[in-house]
């Protein structure tokens, strides 16, 4: 849910933490170290900064300095040995996903964090624009209904994997339909970008169910059909010239060529421990490098102010969607959130802003679903979980994801005899 502006507030009246439209958050001190904007795209994925946070020390009277998560290539581990996840158990299954992606939040969790981070920064649903880019997928919808919720109507910028294949043209166009702050003339954008991996509710990584499907599917398949090849054909065989590509595959064989090349420059060691995680997270690098540059060509922020969001969409569906018992859940896990204001950089780190309550996420799931919280039991939620990244739980009803992914009533499939995922 966006936040508003205050009664009796005019736009234009400077407020607080937005420059130009009156929308005042919460105060949160804030110790940061910056960096201007025209040195900031070429060096912020290896930097380590300070973050938003509550008490403006890391507990022994420092700074709290937090590098940013994944902006180092690192070389795969082998899997270290968990216990297969109970289906029921939801803090078993969250403790599957932290393994394989350690900064996950549970996707109502992340949305409401990431929109108090940015409010303070003067980014709300009233004067800005989200540009999303998501992979084609259908699955992916249910981040998308999260981010609208909040956002408003997006500029998708989708493509195969979550690879950016509009370019400047595309991006400007999107830029272009940004509402302009009345007493600056100044606009707003929020970048969203996000690769996606099923890892089901038994921890199967890949594994993801869907509507009308009986079985097993996979996601993201662009990202497992590019793991499969690189470890046949090997790093050196997979280099590709940079802008060259099949025509009648346009975004896979960018998408392969840009992962390909991303990955030989870190010097990734694509053994038998390199998996569809350790791909997905190369993704994400890949295609956050992609978008730092399309930025940089695009924004001009001379006038403009601009956020971004990058990380992982991760998957943690039922195996059988169509069990009323079984629970299907959301996570994000964030690589890179930051801010550039008047041409400053403010790099944010979400796990130390408060999550909210269950019953205050209970009303941003259900409203991101389309349907009324009151007395409905299916945005309950679910359990909490205080290890690691502390997040709390929310499940994904089945009957949404039937009605957001193939128009039809869950009931509908039950009655023609479709079985779902076993």
């Amino acid at each position: 849910m966006a936040l508003k502006m205050k009664a009796g507030m005019k736009q234009g009246t400077c407020k607080g933490a937005c420059t130009c439209c009156g929308a005042k958050a919460a105060r949160v001190s804030r110790k940061a170290v910056t960096v201007r904007a025209s040195s900031y795209h070429s060096n912020w994925r290896t930097q380590s900064v300070a973050v938003v946070q509550n008490n403006g020390s890391n507990g022994n009277g420092a700074n709290a300095l937090v590098p940013k998560q994944m902006a180092q290539a690192a070389r795969p581990l082998p899997a270290q040995p968990v216990a297969r996840p109970t289906p029921g158990d939801l803090n078993n299954r969250y403790a599957s996903v932290l393994k394989h992606f350690p900064s996950a939040l549970g996707v109502d969790d992340f949305i409401a964090r990431v929109e108090v981070a940015l409010c303070y920064f003067g980014f709300t649903g009233d004067n800005t624009i989200a540009v999303t880019n998501l992979c084609r997928d259908e699955v992916t919808a249910v981040l998308k209904d999260k981010i609208e919720t909040v956002w408003g109507g997006s500029f998708n910028v989708n493509g195969l994997g979550g690879v950016i294949t509009c370019g400047v043209t595309g991006f400007k166009a999107g830029l272009s339909h940004a509402p302009v702050c009345s007493g600056t003339g100044r606009e707003r954008y929020v970048f969203f970008s996000f690769p996606h991996i099923g890892i089901d509710e038994v921890g199967d990584v890949g594994a993801i169910s869907r509507p009308g499907r009986a079985k097993k599917s996979c996601a993201c398949g662009a990202l497992a059909k590019c793991l499969n090849e690189v470890k046949a054909d090997g790093l050196g065989r997979s280099f590709a010239i940079p802008g060259v590509h099949d025509d009648e595959d346009p975004e896979y064989s960018i998408l392969k060529a840009r992962m390909m090349n991303k990955m030989k420059e870190e010097g990734l060691n694509v053994d038998d421990n390199f998996g569809l995680a350790d791909i997905t997270k190369a993704a994400e690098r890949t295609i956050s490098a992609d978008l730092e540059k399309l930025i940089s060509k695009s924004v001009d922020t001379s006038k403009a102010d601009y956020a971004v969001v990058t990380g992982v969409q991760i998957h943690n569906w039922a195996r059988n969607l169509d069990d009323p018992n079984s629970y299907s859940m959301e996570f994000v896990a964030p690589a890179s959130v930051y801010a550039v204001v008047n041409g400053v950089a403010t790099h944010l780190d979400l796990s130390q802003i408060p999550q909210v309550t269950p019953r205050m996420l209970n009303l941003l799931a259900s409203s991101s679903m389309g349907n009324s919280p009151s007395g409905s039991q299916d945005y309950d939620a679910a359990a909490s979980y205080t290890g690691g990244a502390s997040s709390t739980l929310q499940q994904i009803p089945s009957s949404y994801l039937f009605q957001r992914l193939v128009s039809k009533p869950r009931a509908s499939f039950l009655t023609a005899g479709n079985g779902h995922g076993n």
